[in-house]
């Protein structure tokens, strides 16, 4: 397939994200970590949908998401240690339909991602 790599320009278009930190987290030092191995758990809400919104975002505040291959920083490798894959779970989606319902779905958070 072909990679679209997105990044925050004075020349894109316009997306906002929300963000709220529910929880920070110090792991010990690791072999390949740095010396911030400080982690934050955040509930984040798109509110437009722009190609991989909270990645970049995350990415351009110098935080990327943890295993990210993509966006991520140089401590990849050391970060697939302890958590394999994207961290990046989707908790709630809701939709409305065409004749106006609206439709929630929710996921608590999967077993692989929790402590």
């Amino acid at each position: 397939g072909t990679s679209c790599r997105t990044s925050v320009s004075q020349f894109g278009r316009e997306a906002f994200t929300w963000l709220r930190v529910k929880a920070c987290y110090r792991l010990d030092q690791s072999p390949g970590m740095l010396d911030d191995n400080i982690f934050t758990f955040l509930e984040v809400r798109p509110i437009t949908g722009r190609t991989h919104q909270i990645r970049v975002h995350l990415a351009s505040l110098g935080k990327p998401l943890v295993s990210d291959s993509f966006y991520g920083t140089q401590e990849l490798e050391a970060e697939r240690q302890w958590c394999p894959r994207l961290f990046l779970h989707c908790s709630r989606v809701t939709l409305r339909s065409a004749d106006g319902r609206v439709c929630c779905a929710e996921a608590p958070l999967s077993s692989d991602l929790v402590a």
